[in-house]
């Protein structure tokens, strides 16, 4: 795609570990207003044959809409709530893309909405999110082990710009 921004992944994490070979192995990216991924579902990530479990399903949003959250505020974010409609059964047969983005967001919480979808737009699962913010401290010691290529967006990197005295924008 012609403005696709990744965003950094990591080594272990259940949701972008790009080694945790039991994990969803995402990998995030931003286009326009809106955070992405595209899951390929393995056989071991569906509850019924050929249907993603509700809780892979959970996951994907989750981890989309935080992404998202994260971006809004320069934090890293954990998830203070989270609400899924499932719309009718995922498919495990097919590339499944998720994206979300955020409605509102302040210093105290960051809400953001996403959704679950094929290539050809069916809508699977939609979702609404809370998300709490991390401290500058906090998200810096997660950055740390994040893994970047050189292409990543860089979305903390204005926290230690504040570290050293720099303005922020």
């Amino acid at each position: 795609m012609n403005n696709r921004v990744y965003l950094p992944n990591s080594e272990s994490c259940f949701a972008c570990g790009e080694s945790n070979v039991a994990g969803l192995q995402l990998r995030f990216f931003v286009e326009g207003e809106h955070t992405k991924a595209v899951f390929t579902p393995k056989p071991h990530h569906c509850g019924y044959p050929n249907v993603l479990h509700g809780g892979i399903v959970a996951a994907l949003l989750d981890e989309t809409m935080a992404w998202a959250a994260n971006r809004a505020i320069a934090r890293m974010t954990v998830t203070g709530e989270l609400t899924v409609r499932y719309v009718q059964p995922v498919p495990g047969d097919r590339d499944i893309h998720a994206w979300a983005e955020v409605t509102k967001a302040n210093r105290r919480l960051v809400y953001a909405t996403g959704a679950l979808h094929d290539a050809s737009g069916e809508v699977f699962a939609r979702a609404e999110g809370r998300f709490l913010p991390l401290s500058a401290e906090q998200t810096l010691v997660i950055d740390e082990h994040l893994i970047y290529r050189g292409d990543e967006e860089r979305v903390f990197d204005s926290l230690r710009d504040e570290g050293n005295g720099a303005d922020r924008r």
